[in-house]
């Protein structure tokens, strides 16, 4: 069965299976909120490119669908919010050579390159430079994964308004809770659990499970370069009540914490 779309005269349609639309279609069903696919869903894409001190040539990879019209009133409304990704199936999350270890240097993937928290995920490493919301999908930075993400994906990315503890310091503060808006971003740990264990206590006021979590799916992700294991992957929320740490999401699915020196696996999402 195909979809239509009917905008005055011209008819559009979309095909339902997922992987068989073009990014442009996608964005273009989503704009018109009629998307007919449901999370879980798949698209591939190649990543090519220095993101970092890693680099990744013709990585096959499949984004997936998080969640469609996830949070609109408070996000943005008529976008298809997809997580970065999956291989032949698997849940993954993109790791560097120096995954699990502390680093104090640009280029790896932890959220700071100094043992701090103190400006939340506004003001992170990870945020501005590796996943690279310093720049636009016009124009991303250098050495970032938006710049490695391909061009007919990047076309129709949207900014999506994502509220995070942006001030950080180990002081659980509901005023700290603030709006960034981001191309890439880490999920929080609300959006993965639907529950409060770490993070800023007021974050989920503003923010929704995602509802490919929400369904029960796996929150296990697996390194993209060794798929027999587990990764623990970075989110975007503070440790609410210390100063030098993030939450983190364990190799078992769980909520845990990490200091921001720390390498981990990075799985983010996107919207179109």
């Amino acid at each position: 069965m195909v979809f239509f779309a009917t905008r005055g005269l011209l008819s559009k349609s979309f095909d339902p299976v997922l992987e068989n639309n073009s990014w442009a279609d996608i964005a273009e069903a989503a704009s018109l909120g009629i998307a007919p696919w449901n999370p879980g869903d798949t698209k591939s894409f190649v990543l090519n490119g220095q993101v970092g001190n890693t680099s990744f040539s013709n990585l096959e990879l499949q984004a997936f669908i998080l969640g469609i019209n996830h949070n609109a009133a408070l996000e943005g409304e008529n976008l298809i919010h997809f997580g970065i990704a999956m291989l032949d199936g698997t849940l993954v999350a993109l790791c560097d050579a120096q995954y699990g270890t502390s680093q104090s240097k640009n280029g790896y993937f932890n959220m700071n390159p100094n043992n701090s928290n103190s400006g939340g995920w506004k003001d992170s490493y990870h945020r501005l430079a590796l996943l690279g919301n310093s720049g636009t999908p016009a124009s991303p930075p250098s050495n970032s994964l938006l710049a490695a993400l391909p061009a007919d994906l990047r076309a129709v990315m949207k900014p999506v308004t994502k509220y995070s503890d942006n001030t950080g310091g180990g002081s659980n503060t509901a005023s700290y809770v603030t709006s960034t808006t981001d191309y890439l971003f880490e999920l929080a740990e609300f959006e993965y659990h639907g529950a409060r264990t770490y993070a800023n206590s007021a974050e989920q006021n503003y923010q929704q499970q995602y509802a490919y979590y929400q369904a029960g799916n796996s929150k296990v992700h697996y390194k993209h370069n060794a798929t027999g294991t587990a990764a623990d992957v970075a989110c975007r929320s503070v440790y609410a009540t210390n100063s030098h740490s993030f939450c983190r999401l364990t190799g078992s699915g769980n909520a845990s914490t990490t200091t921001a020196t720390s390498s981990w696996g990075v799985a983010p999402g996107l919207a179109v």
